[in-house]
Parts: C-alpha cells; sequence; structure tokens
C-alpha cells in the first residue's frame, strides 16, 4: 500500500524509465507532448460543468462562467477541424461515445451492421449484446473483408441492399485503408439507413488530413477518441452535420451515461488540436511513410503482412500473421523483449496488430523501420537470446525519447 507520495514519484519515475527503453508500437497509444499533457493539472478537474443538449449555457453548477466559455471555444476548434456544424465533447472515451451513437439513433428491433471483433473491430455492438437488454433490442451483423484486410465494398452494398439495417458502422482497430463511406452513401440515403464512422484509431490521421474525412464522404454522424493517431487527452468525441442526430445523441450521453464530463481534459484537448494543424501533416505524412516502410521491411524478413497487393497500408497501422512462428500469445512473449504490439487470436492464426504513431512522434524514419523488423525476426523467427536481444532493442530505443510534429 502507498504510504507516501515519495512512492508514487518513485513508481512514475520507474515506469518512465522502463517505457523509455521499450520500442512502443502499440498503435491505440501516443505520446502528448508536455506542452499538453501540462493542462491536464489544470483547476478545470474538479468541477462540474454539466449542461443539458439543448442549451449548453444552461448549467446544472454555478461557478461556469469561463469554463463555459472554455468548452465553447473548444468546440470550435473540433468542428473546424473535421468540418463539423455540431459536435458533443461530452463523452470520457472514444467507446462511451460509440455507445451514445448507437443508443441515441436506434429503436427496439433496428439492425445494425459493423466491423467484427475477428476483423479488428473496437467490439461495440456485439459486446453491448452480451448485456441482456440490449440483446433483447439490438440486432446486429458484420461487414465483410477481403483478402487486403479492406471492406469488401461490393458485399457489403448487397448487405445493406437485402438487410435494409437502421445503422452501419465502419471504422475498427485495425483500419487498414479507406472505408467505402462514399460508394454506400446513396444507397443509405434511399434506404433509410445511417452511417456511423468510428475514427477512434484515424483522428490523427484526418485532422492531419492525410485521411479521408467521413463526413464529407457521405456518413452522417462520427465518433472516436484524441489520444491514438491523435496525439492528445485520452477522452471522446462526436461529431455530425446533422443537428437531430447530435441531440439525440447528446440526450442519451447525459445524463444517462456521463454527468462529469472529465473537464481538466478540455485544455489539453484544444492545446493538441492546435498542435496538429501546425505540425499535423507533416506528421501524418511521416506516420504513414514509416507503416509502409516497416510493413515492406516485415514482409522481406519473411511475416505475413496483410494488405499487400495494396501497398501494406494507407494509416498508422500494420496487420502482420505469425501463425507459422508462434501459437501462443504473441504480444506478452515480445513484452519480454520489451517491443510493445497488440495481438488477436478472434481468427484462424494469431496476428499482431503493429502502430507507428509514437516513434514517429520520437523522431524515427523509414531508415528505423527497417531496424524495428530486424528486432521481430530476432525475436520470432531466429528465436535470439532474450538478453541480448532485449539490451539491443533498450540501446535503439533511448536514442529516440525527444518529441518531434509538436510544441
Amino acid at each position: 500500500m502507498l504510504e507516501s507520495t515519495r512512492e508514487i514519484d518513485n513508481l512514475l519515475k520507474k515506469h518512465k524509465n522502463y517505457r523509455e527503453g521499450c520500442l512502443n508500437l502499440i498503435a491505440s497509444e501516443n505520446f502528448a507532448s508536455e506542452k499538453v499533457r501540462s493542462y491536464l493539472s489544470s483547476e478545470f478537474g474538479n468541477r462540474y460543468g454539466c449542461y443539458s443538449t439543448e442549451d449548453p449555457k444552461d448549467r446544472e453548477y454555478t461557478g461556469n462562467k469561463y469554463i463555459h466559455e472554455f468548452e465553447m471555444e473548444t468546440q470550435e476548434l473540433v468542428k473546424d477541424l473535421f468540418k463539423a456544424k455540431y459536435v458533443d465533447l461530452r463523452p470520457i472515451g472514444g467507446h462511451m461515445a460509440g455507445m451514445g451513437v448507437v443508443l441515441g439513433l436506434l429503436q427496439p428491433g433496428d439492425l445494425v451492421i459493423e466491423v467484427s471483433l475477428k476483423d479488428w473491430g473496437h467490439g461495440l455492438v456485439g459486446p453491448m449484446c452480451e448485456v441482456r437488454q440490449f440483446d433483447e433490442t439490438i440486432n446486429v451483423e458484420y461487414m465483410e473483408f477481403d483478402k487486403n484486410r479492406a471492406v469488401d465494398t461490393e458485399k457489403l452494398i448487397k448487405q445493406v441492399k437485402e438487410r435494409k439495417p437502421k445503422l452501419v458502422i465502419f471504422g475498427g482497430s485495425g483500419t487498414l485503408f479507406e472505408e467505402p463511406v462514399e460508394e454506400l452513401s446513396p444507397i443509405a440515403k434511399e434506404l433509410g439507413t445511417l452511417i456511423a464512422y468510428d475514427a477512434s484509431h484515424v483522428t490523427g490521421l484526418i485532422g492531419a488530413g492525410v485521411f479521408q474525412n467521413p463526413l464529407e464522404k457521405g456518413a452522417d454522424i462520427m465518433f472516436g477518441s484524441t489520444h491514438k493517431s491523435f496525439p492528445g487527452p485520452q477522452g471522446g468525441f462526436v461529431v455530425s452535420n446533422d443537428k437531430e442526430l447530435i441531440e439525440k445523441v447528446g440526450n442519451t450521453l447525459s445524463p444517462s451515461l456521463v454527468t462529469s464530463h472529465h473537464l481538466n481534459r478540455l485544455p489539453a484537448l484544444a492545446a493538441s488540436i492546435i498542435e496538429i494543424k501546425k505540425y499535423g501533416q507533416e506528421y501524418g505524412k511521416q506516420i504513414i511513410k514509416n507503416s509502409r516502410a516497416l510493413a515492406k521491411a516485415l514482409d522481406k524478413e519473411g511475416f505475413q503482412v496483410f494488405g499487400k497487393d495494396r501497398g501494406y497500408t494507407d494509416t498508422h497501422l500494420i496487420l502482420v500473421g505469425l501463425g507459422e512462428f508462434t501459437d501462443s500469445a504473441p504480444a506478452k512473449y515480445l513484452e519480454d523483449f520489451n517491443i510493445l504490439c497488440s495481438d488477436d487470436f478472434s481468427g484462424s492464426s494469431p496476428e499482431i496488430r503493429v502502430g507507428t504513431p509514437e516513434v514517429t512522434r520520437h523522431g524515427m524514419k523509414e531508415d528505423q523501420m527497417k531496424e524495428i523488423a530486424s528486432f521481430f525476426k530476432r525475436a520470432l523467427i531466429d528465436k535470439e537470446d532474450k538478453d541480448t536481444l532485449k539490451a539491443d532493442i533498450e540501446s535503439f530505443s533511448r536514442k529516440y525519447i525527444g518529441l518531434e510534429y509538436s510544441f
């Protein structure tokens, strides 16, 4: 049990030293600048800014004069970044934002089509339906993917025409390529189907202008988080150009899912948006260059890298099959070498998801991606001595503890 702040400080120092020696390739993590992180300690963290969706000025608590001003200014930044007319910043995470969209837009018995967990979906509606009350009121089916791990557009259009869902949710935690939002949009409008986009993983790439903006391609609503390819504080958001939809979602979010919406993240979010407006395009382009370079290098080293026929990836991540090299949990195995990534066993064989947002932010470029690929080979194919390889990875990682594309 912790008994002093000195013990807290010591644990934080240990964590910092440990992570500086790790090669962080977790696609859902990033490294916020010191300036952005400093705002998380603002006095906002002890305040309540609860408001009604229809009138944000009508705050439940008093003393919100400048909190209201700041929240509205931050909303304007988000609107401008994502080219949206309406925004709700009350979700404290991307998953909560998604739940607000699903529960706010559906009627009992409606059908949703989303990305399944086996295709690196975020596990939104499917896991929700493990709760009996949701299972009795929401129906869910899954879109199909092709051999390159891209949405099969032809099959999806056929599925939508036949099944007539109320909602289609694009996006997930393994998005390699742009989804066919634009292709589905006219058909969805004709059928009365709504299109939502889970941008949690590609938020930073959208904000940087290097990936499709779903709202401009025909999506009715978009939700996500701000701490993956987007190098901001943890948190969620919902944006739309349809006032009725955003109000339905907002009335669902509050007060049933969230009341006190963690105001201390708003100054950090505002700072990260200003940062990405200044440095984002250069950062986003380098992320994609690094992803493709790493994918090509891993392929050359003998790994099965998905999406090869389409250039491997257009985002911050790549997917790698490891069935030939391991039948155990590869992420835990690699962690022993100080390589951090994510794995998945829901398909026929183990896969890892490798992301480049943080290593790019620390200054790594294409040449370093080749070195990283060699570390994977040494660990998984050559089965090299753990202590030797771990020491090499630590030495390599500690060369890149600075920060680029930031204040």
